[in-house]
């Protein structure tokens, strides 16, 4: 889908208003979320497809406490419930500090730093040896790429 800067602009204006409602309730990295929210809007807006969602491409948020901006991304797309993110760090829902598989869009944990790299690999040999198209793009963090496999 083609988005003009307009639409792009109030995609992520909506995603850091969705950081900073959270962050004032406590337990959220405010800034890894800013900095990661254009580079979340950019590849929900323009990059990944996600028109067919048994067949969407897969974004997975290894630097897991950015995950208030996936979470404000995913309420901006209709995939989640912006109503659910009044649940932050409650025990009623899933939503919290790190991303959640039981969150609709959520593809796998973020975990110990350093290990979606090989979960993105497996998951794409996956997509390979089914012939499927799907892609998967994973955002890293600059402290994790000193650790683990990476």
């Amino acid at each position: 889908m083609l988005v003009n800067n307009k639409d792009l602009s109030a995609a992520s204006i909506y995603v850091r208003e969705v950081i900073i409602e959270l962050a004032s309730n406590g337990g959220c990295f405010i800034g890894a979320s800013l900095s990661a929210a254009d580079v979340i809007t950019y590849l929900y807006e323009i990059v990944l497809r996600l028109d067919d969602w048994e067949n969407r491409d897969y974004f997975l948020l290894s630097k897991g406490h950015d995950v208030p901006a996936l979470y404000g991304i995913l309420a901006y797309k209709n995939i989640i419930d912006r109503s659910r993110l009044a649940n932050h760090l409650s025990t009623s829902d899933n939503i919290y500090w790190h991303p959640n598989t039981n969150v609709k869009g959520i593809e796998y944990y973020s975990g110990s730093l350093g290990h979606l790299a090989s979960v993105s690999i497996g998951i794409s040999l996956d997509f390979k040896y089914r012939n499927s198209n799907q892609r998967v793009f994973v955002m890293f963090g600059d402290g994790e790429l000193n650790e683990g496999s990476n």
